[in-house]
């Protein structure tokens, strides 16, 4: 594995956030690799995007085919082993990379800084979103399932490893899901199937990242509504059910019982060939 960071930026009809983004993560002092993802934008988006030059690289599709499409195509385009998903409205401080990248070691899955809130329309910002811990450092990850289990850690405030968010993407719909909306299920599975991979998360005690809310974000709008709130509620159950399911064929070698009783039902039909 190597320990370089690829920061990708899904966007959509985002241009004027999207400067303040973008220059965010070339300012970082550490450095990395920018991809720009966009799927469907009809705004300026691409005459932004270009001004940049070759200092990030830009994926450009006519098609929107949703947020987890763009995800992956910008994860599948990274050349790194480490990935940071920096979303269109959000920035970083500068050394946010440097700081969590440093606490990677072989037993790490992710690596989480804090994170605050802007507030667009009052133009301040606002509270701190979670604090895993009280110190940074390295720390058991049962910490970090424990904590998304009851509440929520942002992919925006973390760095995953590469394969990871590979296997959490899904083309379709978290397997076993019954409730759907707008991505929401595989961003909390990128913390939490880290979990059942590796023994270990880091953290940053320190508000690196920040999330911008205005009135055109789905959080937002979701605060607002009760029915999407239910909704999103829901969503992330059904992605904390999964992570449980596979816990589950972790811990008691479901994946090793379902193999021997393949290899008896394999051999049962070819004995039932053979008497024919």
């Amino acid at each position: 594995m190597n320990n370089k960071v690829s920061i990708i930026i899904p966007t959509f009809n985002r241009a004027d956030f999207l400067v303040e983004c973008i220059d965010s993560c070339l300012a970082q002092t550490h450095p990395c690799e920018i991809i720009v993802c966009d799927h469907g934008s009809s705004d300026n988006t691409p005459e932004v995007v270009k001004k940049y030059g070759d200092q990030i690289k830009y994926i450009r599709r006519e098609l929107d085919s949703g947020v987890h499409f763009c995800w992956l195509d910008g994860i599948l385009h990274a050349k790194n082993d480490l990935i940071h998903i920096n979303y269109d409205d959000d920035w970083i401080y500068p050394t946010y990379i440097e700081e969590c990248q440093q606490l990677f070691n072989e037993n790490v899955g992710c690596v989480f800084s804090d994170a605050i809130t802007y507030l667009e329309n009052e133009k301040k910002f606002g509270e701190n979103l979670f604090t895993l811990t009280n110190e940074t450092g390295i720390f058991p990850s049962k910490k970090l399932s424990d904590f998304n289990i009851k509440k929520l850690t942002s992919p925006g405030a973390g760095i995953f490893r590469k394969q990871i968010l590979l296997d959490s993407l899904f083309v379709g719909e978290v397997p076993f899901s019954k409730n759907h909306y707008h991505g929401v299920g595989p961003d909390i599975l990128f913390s939490l199937m880290s979990c059942v991979d590796y023994q270990f998360f880091g953290y940053v005690n320190k508000p690196l990242a920040v999330f911008r809310a205005h009135e055109n974000s789905i959080t937002v709008n979701a605060d607002s509504d009760k029915k999407k709130r239910a909704r999103i509620k829901n969503a992330y159950q059904d992605a904390r059910i999964y992570y449980y399911i596979n816990k589950f064929i972790a811990a008691f070698k479901i994946y090793y019982l379902a193999k021997y009783y393949y290899k008896i039902k394999k051999n049962l039909i070819k004995i039932n060939k053979i008497k024919k």
